[in-house]
């Protein structure tokens, strides 16, 4: 049986440390192959939207196409390695704000390896439940990033681990944007509902 648990960040909070609840990691880090398999999830779910295939939202007309960062990796796996599910304020020289998505599966049994396109899906589905241009729901956070246009780099950690509690199996999915969405009273993307912006599929 897995279970899956998603936060979003609404408020900054600074975290100097974070004590690790690692009791064992099986596996950590990120891939090539799983950093070519996030940008490719992420930009194909933008698309989407680009296209106006994504239902209940209008059609974003400014979607920018995402880029992978190692800067930003970096510091996102350091977070996946403290095995907690916590928000870690992340601070760039490079942009003012830098988003942050956390996803973590649980299960009783130690199963396979990591499953982006599975992590990135469960953070887009939350557009069921969005409703254009609001944003400041923490129901549909995790979404509003992953679609927010002006967001071109994402550097992401991954770390699975056992903690024992009853689903002592987890995987933790961490990923940082930047620059950040989620800025309050702006919509995640322009549309031509609400303006001209001239840009066909990924920007």
């Amino acid at each position: 049986m897995l279970e899956a648990l998603s936060v979003m960040f609404i408020i900054s909070i600074a975290v100097c440390m974070i004590n690790g609840q690692c009791q064992k990691v099986y596996e950590s880090g990120v891939s090539a192959n799983d950093q070519v398999t996030i940008i490719n999830k992420h930009n194909a779910l933008r698309l989407q939207l680009a296209k106006g295939n994504v239902s209940g939202q209008p059609t974003a007309c400014n979607m920018k196409v995402l880029k992978y960062d190692s800067r930003l990796a970096d510091e996102t796996q350091k977070i996946a390695n403290t095995c907690k599910f916590s928000h870690v304020t992340v601070h760039d020289s490079r942009w003012t704000w830098i988003g942050q998505n956390l996803h973590i599966s649980s299960s009783t049994s130690l199963t396979g390896g990591a499953d982006w396109n599975a992590a990135v899906q469960h953070w887009f589905n939350e557009h069921k439940d969005y409703h254009y241009p609001e944003n400041s729901k923490s129901e549909t956070g995790h979404y509003t990033q992953v679609a927010w246009a002006d967001s071109e780099y994402v550097g992401c950690g991954y770390t699975s681990y056992e903690n024992g509690d009853g689903y002592q199996y987890k995987k933790l999915y961490v990923c940082n944007y930047g620059p950040g969405g989620n800025i309050r009273d702006i919509p995640p993307y322009q549309t031509t509902q609400y303006g001209q912006c001239g840009c066909q599929n990924l920007c």
